[in-house]
C-alpha cells in the first residue's frame, strides 16, 4: 500500500468507536450520492414532468387518429 493510504488507516484506527461511526456513515452517504448521479447521468436525456408526458401522449393521440 501507499504510505498516504498507510497513514489513513492508522488515522481511523485511532478514531474511537463514536468517531468511526460518523466516518462510516459520511462514507455511505457519499457512495449513495455518487451513485444518484450517475443514475441521474444515464437517464439526463428521460423527460420527467408530467407536461412533457401529456404532450407526447397527445402526440400518439393525434398520430393514431391520422391512421383510422
Amino acid at each position: 500500500m501507499s504510505s498516504t493510504l498507510d497513514r489513513i488507516i492508522e488515522e481511523v484506527r485511532a478514531l474511537n468507536p463514536d468517531e468511526q461511526q460518523q466516518l462510516r456513515e459520511l462514507l455511505e452517504r457519499e457512495a449513495r450520492t455518487a451513485e444518484l448521479r450517475r443514475i441521474r447521468g444515464k437517464y439526463a436525456h428521460i423527460p420527467t414532468s408530467s407536461d412533457e408526458f401529456a404532450r407526447q401522449k397527445q402526440e400518439e393521440i393525434e398520430l393514431e387518429d391520422r391512421r383510422r
